[in-house]
């Protein structure tokens, strides 16, 4: 629940035609989210206006225009044809950049407002999360239960359909390279279930403990600010080898595109700045 508070400030410019509208209800649309988890007294939502305030406030005038920045930038290496793995990592740290911002500035609201949450609440939520994760658990199984033919054409298609959506209509050779893709990365869902348990385990915890006082808020904001260090070196590992073979991948799709595919990309990109320029105003 935490994280999806923080990210969604991240993500409104990713959600295409829609950007302008979930930027302008994105109050509403974070308490319809929290209400899957927890149901806030008055005076707690009294306390989280205040601060959707602030947040929103800053966003707009502090990171929209750092994210027009960045997505011209990117526009223009599209353009001029000078992406290489070293640009790819340089655009991507960026990205990182972002969220790491974010982060900073919400995250010790979110601890300040923490020990507003009854018992009952606490149970709430962590009894949502089971029920998620649950569900997770019962997707992966179905998905395993599934032949290795069926896994792949699924597989195939999802990624197919993610790359025409930025570059259109698909060339023979990147369909090959589309396919060639499977079975090249670490299956991690898994470990990244295993991970999850740790982290909410901890989390689970720091929240049954009666003391909220400084030292709760100390170890929760360590938790909210570096949740990859309960990963575990396996996954780290294999996430970093993951990371590798994706910017191979995106090196080769941008070096087999037409320049009509790139035309293509960068509207798309052009849709996202427009998007942005319109909600600085």
């Amino acid at each position: 629940m935490l994280k999806k508070i923080m990210v969604i400030g991240l993500v409104l410019f990713l959600s295409g035609c829609s950007t302008k509208f979930v930027y302008k209800n994105v109050d509403w649309l974070i308490y319809w989210y929290i209400d899957d988890f927890v149901e806030l007294t008055n005076q707690q939502e009294k306390v989280v206006d205040v601060k959707l305030a602030s947040w929103l406030a800053w966003h707009k005038d502090s990171e929209l225009p750092i994210y027009l920045e960045h997505l011209n930038e990117l526009s223009g290496d599209i353009r001029t044809q000078q992406m290489s793995l070293d640009k790819i990592d340089y655009h991507r740290q960026k990205a990182a950049d972002h969220w790491i911002r974010l982060k900073t500035k919400i995250i010790p609201d979110l601890v300040s407002m923490a020990p507003l949450l009854s018992q009952d609440q606490v149970d709430s939520m962590f009894k949502e999360i089971d029920k998620i994760n649950k569900e997770d658990a019962e997707e992966r199984d179905e998905l395993l239960a599934k032949t290795p033919e069926k896994r792949q054409t699924e597989s195939v298609k999802r990624n197919t359909r993610n790359l025409k959506r930025w570059l259109g209509k698909l060339n023979d050779e990147q369909e090959q390279l589309v396919e060639s893709m499977y079975g090249e990365f670490h299956s991690n869902g898994e470990l990244w279930s295993q991970y999850r348990v740790r982290y909410q385990a901890q989390l689970r915890a720091l929240f049954n403990d009666a003391d909220r006082g400084d030292g709760f808020k100390t170890k929760l904001n360590k938790l909210l600010m570096e949740p990859e260090l309960y990963r575990g070196d396996v996954l780290n590992q294999r996430n970093s080898e993951n990371s590798n073979k994706y910017k191979a991948f995106l090196l080769a799709a941008d070096a087999s595109s037409t320049e009509g595919q790139r035309s293509h990309l960068l509207d798309e990109i052009a849709e996202f700045v427009g998007d942005l320029t319109d909600l600085v105003k």
